[in-house]
């Protein structure tokens, strides 16, 4: 009797586990999925490239539109420097430029006459990282706008 008992008891004290299969996703098994094999790219595909003549277009039109006949004001520079970045910000993100990553830099000045020097320097992958920059200018002010793009592998 304390036999039955104890395997009663050994029984109970079981817990059933539910019995599940856990399917790895079939790029892990190096299956194809419905758009092809999965591979890591190191590499934008030649469609996927950094658009900088796009872009210069961009860059021009948001310029020239904002700018235009525009007088310089120390008030009126901030909100036009942060108006063209992010017009051209969101210009560039709607070209759908896979796994880029871009950088929009604007430089608002006053003309006084004087000389003026912009320089950028980036450490990056001169096969896939890029830029494009243009400048605006008229008798009261300048605008340098660059934009950068970054491929993250």
């Amino acid at each position: 009797m304390s036999l039955e008992k104890a395997q009663s008891s050994e029984s109970a004290t079981k817990i059933q586990q539910p019995q599940e299969t856990i399917e790895s996703p079939s790029h892990l098994n190096g299956e194809d999925d419905e758009k092809g094999p999965i591979a890591y790219r190191m590499r934008p595909a030649l469609a996927d490239i950094f658009k900088t003549k796009t872009i210069k277009e961009i860059i021009q039109s948001v310029l020239t539109k904002t700018l235009q006949g525009k007088k310089y004001n120390v008030e009126d520079a901030r909100k036009w420097t942060q108006e063209i970045a992010d017009s051209i910000s969101t210009s560039v993100k709607d070209l759908n430029m896979p796994r880029y990553k871009h950088v929009v830099q604007i430089s608002l000045g006053q003309q006084l006459g004087a000389g003026y020097r912009y320089v950028a320097k980036c450490s990056w992958d001169a096969e896939c990282d890029s830029y494009t920059s243009d400048v605006f200018s008229n008798a009261s002010l300048f605008c340098v706008c660059t934009v950068f793009g970054i491929y993250v592998y």
